[in-house]
């Protein structure tokens, strides 16, 4: 059983930057065990999935009462659908938004998660977003 709650929150819709189509990116938070783990940003381009893919940006560490930027790192993970199925990749969170966020005092490279304990961590987020946000169906929806 996944450890992980998610708590989805707000919907932005804006334009994407490098086809000109909407793009949709739902919030949310993550919670084990009551206390929050994390905050999550999944973007995609709507109708494109297969061709431009999804982001799945977190921000990581401690929250709540005398937490900081720098008790919090980004992590960004980028989605494609593949031949052989879902694929998902470490990539560098300073060029995503999240990992320019105030929020966030260490937006790690893929060599900085990638074989590391956060890896699974992360990992676990995502599946736990993946399988109870109802608003990202439309890149789980077949290849879920």
């Amino acid at each position: 059983m996944n450890e992980f709650r998610i708590e989805p929150s707000a919907v932005h819709d804006t334009l994407c930057d490098c086809c000109g189509q909407q793009s949709r990116t739902v919030t949310g938070f993550v919670y084990r065990d009551d206390a929050a783990a994390a905050a999550y940003f999944v973007q995609w381009t709507l109708g494109g999935v297969d061709s431009h893919g999804a982001n799945f940006d977190l921000i990581l560490g401690r929250w709540g009462e005398g937490a900081t930027s720098s008790d919090r790192s980004a992590v960004a993970v980028e989605f494609r659908r593949t031949p052989d199925g879902p694929a998902f990749m470490v990539v560098d969170a300073s060029a995503r938004p999240a990992g320019r966020s105030e929020l966030v005092g260490r937006a790690l490279s893929r060599e900085g998660v990638v074989g590391t304990p956060l890896a699974k961590v992360a990992f676990d987020i995502i599946d736990a977003v993946w399988l109870h946000d109802g608003r990202i169906k439309e890149i789980v929806g077949e290849v879920g």
